[in-house]
């Protein structure tokens, strides 16, 4: 399967009408369901995965909201981010007044090859494992529902 591309207009009053790609999600994988897709690779039992999966989202959550950046090997970093305004000077940096919003930012897992760097530098090439090698198609070019 590819990623599914819908082709939307900017119709906001100050947007420049220019149309965009956006990825379409035609299914939605909650925990249960990936539990047994993890199940169908692993001798360990979907009730056993989906305690796992439940328990490591319970162990991210706590360790972000500590301010913790944590790394799934091979996978990638999860980590909090703040929005926050500006102050004029450092004295003037309320947390409450110039602290917006907390997100949490994802960076995919990727290695980098030392062999191929640049003179002076510490590091070269560097390869995404989740990022790369996707297709995609049209969402007018599928069906509405596509098979699992």
């Amino acid at each position: 399967m590819a990623i599914i591309v819908d082709v939307r207009q900017d119709k906001r009053k100050s947007g420049n009408k220019l149309w965009y790609g956006h990825a379409w999600h035609p299914q939605i994988l909650d925990t249960r369901a990936l539990a047994a897709r993890v199940q169908e690779n692993v001798s360990v039992k979907e009730s056993d995965v989906y305690a796992v999966l439940i328990e490591l989202a319970n162990v991210l959550t706590y360790e972000m909201q500590n301010g913790s950046k944590c790394q799934l090997d091979r996978f990638g970093y999860f980590y909090p981010m703040l929005r926050s305004t500006g102050a004029v000077a450092e004295k003037d940096f309320s947390i409450t007044d110039n602290i917006k919003d907390t997100v949490i930012k994802f960076t995919p897992f990727y290695t980098r090859d030392k062999k191929n760097a640049a003179p002076g530098k510490t590091s070269g090439l560097s390869s995404r494992a989740l990022d790369s090698g996707f297709k995609y198609v049209l969402k007018d070019k599928v069906e509405e529902t596509p098979e699992p």
